[in-house]
């Protein structure tokens, strides 16, 4: 597994809270994959980090928003698939990862995204799901 699109509640938790969320992006920063973002994507993340940051004032945090905007790979999504998610808000991951040729795209989003299963022949993994197969990988 190479190539990867993050959903933004696995990088916003990846920022506040320690745990399988962090551990993604640890096994990022590692260089065990490649981490693909598009401009919306960014735009996303951004606006959510600012607003649990200034939910959580006083907790500590991680701007992987920061370092995935520095250092990820940046994809201009050309297709448009609004029928991706049951939110159509969720639809810039799939756009991401289509445009990228993502091996895979990592949600922590139960209800629309991983219900979705996959995105065009690209599956959809819970974090915890997406570290298993990447650590299988290095055996």
């Amino acid at each position: 597994m190479k190539r990867v699109v993050l959903d933004t509640n696995v990088v916003a938790s990846a920022c506040f809270w320690r745990g399988v969320c962090w551990q993604c992006l640890e096994a990022w920063v590692g260089g065990r994959f490649t981490a693909l973002v598009s401009p919306a994507l960014l735009t996303e993340y951004t606006e959510v980090f600012e607003r649990l940051r200034q939910r959580y004032p006083d907790r500590p945090c991680v701007d992987w928003v920061a370092a995935l905007r520095d250092d990820a790979e940046l994809v201009f999504p050309a297709v448009k698939i609004p029928d991706a998610f049951k939110d159509l808000d969720d639809v810039v991951f799939a756009e991401c990862a289509v445009a990228g040729e993502a091996d895979c795209l990592v949600s922590g989003h139960k209800e629309y995204v991983q219900a979705a299963g996959d995105v065009r022949g690209i599956p959809v993994l819970s974090p915890a799901r997406f570290l298993e197969v990447l650590n299988a990988g290095r055996s």
